[in-house]
């Protein structure tokens, strides 16, 4: 394959990101930043996770920097974002992972205005990721939905190509089009892949149709963007991670839809609290109900995805073994405990589960999307687990994971 992220746009706004870290103004939105988590935690933040604290304000201060690298609505180009660190085309791009970052997703933003028009081309490569959704949001946080518009309800041509019209009047039988409202801030793309080894990102382009408005935004601008959004955000970022913190522990709240709400409004989540003992597992067990994706995924307390990269925190379905029932079960444990739907916290007590349900089927396959928990420990396990659950052993383990990386690898090769 041919990365469809590999393009001159993406490069430029890596080394804008790389540059803005020595921005002052950006330094101390950085350092202000980690004062209010710590002031806002207090002392709920878990002694395991207060050494991560510095780092996770670091990829959360990226976040913003790859936003305002993004943001210039006059010129616009798309950005990949809430990528771990990594080493691509012999350059480093600082990791930018927060709020929740679904392990399944390519992230790209490109920056729009209300008042002028936008032509986005664009096209399948390879596999098409399992469901892509094309938003408008109102705010850097990119939380505030305008308008969503997902692949099954686009058209596309023979070739999977197709055209995406954005501008801030009605569609008017137009297919693919976007409208603006005049809060708009982004375009953001969410490319949700269930087979990380065969499905890859649309290849997209962005286009200002008209004369533009303005000249490029300078590197000043952007930090001086970035570090105003990274610390007005702020306040949004840390009412996320007390949605999750504020369950009681060992506990799942049922799939609830998010129509009408902030995010990917269309899809449901099921979200989890788990606090477990050198003992207790968990098994989470749910209904895959014909969805188009589906993926269970841990993050830290801190609300970051936890190290998908390197080791087995999130599943998909299609990366799943699904029980003769047609339900899926995993198990949440700090240490192996041979069942190949293991969700490894790498030995960590306390994380979060975000399970997500998106292109949802109009007839739900055996029932509606559902979500329950069980209890149990290491000895108990195989009795709490159906006889034709898939148990893996040490070597078979080493493989499965080896076969994660290089699957995962494929979003950074050169």
């Amino acid at each position: 394959m041919s990365n469809t992220i590999a393009n001159p746009g993406q490069f430029a706004a890596e080394r804008a990101v790389v540059a803005m870290w020595e921005d002052q103004r950006v330094k101390a939105a950085r350092a202000l930043v980690e004062r209010l988590f710590t002031m806002g935690f207090a002392d709920r933040l878990p002694e395991a996770s207060r050494p991560l604290l510095p780092a996770f304000c670091d990829e959360y201060a990226t976040n913003w920097l790859f936003k305002a690298a993004a943001s210039d609505a006059q010129h616009p180009r798309f950005v990949r974002n809430f990528m771990p660190a990594h080493h691509w085309f012999s350059h480093d791009v600082p990791g930018a992972r927060t709020g929740g970052d679904n392990p399944d997703n390519c992230y790209r933003l490109a920056g729009i205005a209300h008042g002028t028009a936008y032509r986005i081309t664009g096209r399948i490569f390879d596999q098409k990721p399992a469901n892509i959704s094309f938003t408008l949001t109102a705010n850097y946080g990119t939380s505030r939905t305008i308008y969503t518009l997902e692949d099954h309800d686009m058209v596309f041509n023979e070739n999977g190509e197709f055209v995406i019209t954005i501008d801030d009047q009605p569609a008017n039988g137009r297919v693919n089009h976007l409208t603006t409202t005049p809060e708009v801030k982004f375009l953001f793309v969410r490319d949700s892949m269930m087979d990380w080894a065969a499905e890859t990102p649309l290849q997209l382009e962005i286009e200002r149709l008209g004369a533009a408005k303005a000249a490029p935004i300078s590197l000043d601008e952007m930090a001086a963007r970035a570090a105003f959004r990274m610390a007005d955000d702020f306040h949004l970022y840390f009412w996320f991670q007390n949605v999750w913190s504020g369950i009681a522990p060992n506990t799942i709240i049922p799939p609830t839809t998010n129509r009408g709400g902030g995010g990917l409004v269309t899809q449901a989540l099921s979200l989890g609290n788990f606090e477990l003992d050198e003992d207790n597992v968990a098994i989470l067990e749910y209904n895959p109900a014909g969805a188009g994706y589906v993926g269970v995924q841990l993050t830290e307390w801190l609300y970051r995805s936890l190290d998908y990269h390197r080791r087995q925190s999130s599943l998909t379905a299609t990366q799943s073994s699904v029980d003769s029932d047609g339900l899926v079960r995993v198990v949440v444990a700090r240490q192996d405990p041979g069942v190949a739907n293991w969700l490894d916290t790498g030995g960590v007590q306390k994380v979060f589960t975000i399970l997500r349900w998106q292109a949802l089927a109009e007839e739900p396959a055996n029932g509606s999307p559902a979500a329950a928990l069980k209890m149990s420990t290491y000895s108990q396990l195989m009795k709490d687990l159906p006889a034709d659950t898939v148990w893996v052993d040490a070597d078979q383990r080493k493989a499965r994971l080896e076969k994660r990386i290089a699957s995962y690898q494929r979003r950074i090769d050169n």
